[in-house]
């Protein structure tokens, strides 16, 4: 198994005493690994519990940091795109569902 890791994880186990088999990843294979790792780290907030929700939402965040930076893009161009598609089509804070399923009755919420 290859993986991405945090910067300081070699760091860690080794004052733990545990010596860990790294390299550092080569130009072609950042990107797919940072891709997995927001995966990774999406799939556990999606599993996460209540008490481990924001630690788990912070792996997402740095990992997607990484990601855009390693894209070559800033931080700074992530969050416009952020707020522009927010102004654009809304957030998520209205908890909208849509269901299409064909058993349930159609109906529009007012806006």
């Amino acid at each position: 198994m290859i993986k991405l890791i945090r910067d300081r994880i070699p760091e860690i186990a080794a004052g733990r005493g545990q010596q860990l088999s790294i390299r550092t990843a080569q130009p072609g294979e950042l990107l797919p690994l940072l891709r997995a790792k927001v995966q990774e780290e999406a799939d556990e907030v999606a599993t996460a519990t209540p008490e481990q929700l924001l630690e788990e939402l912070a792996d997402v965040v740095e990992a997607a940091h990484a990601l855009a930076a390693a894209a070559g893009h800033s931080l700074d161009d992530l969050e416009a795109v952020r707020s522009l598609k927010a102004s654009a089509r809304g957030g998520f804070t209205l908890g909208l569902v849509l269901d299409t399923r064909p058993d349930t009755e159609a109906h529009v919420s007012p806006a």
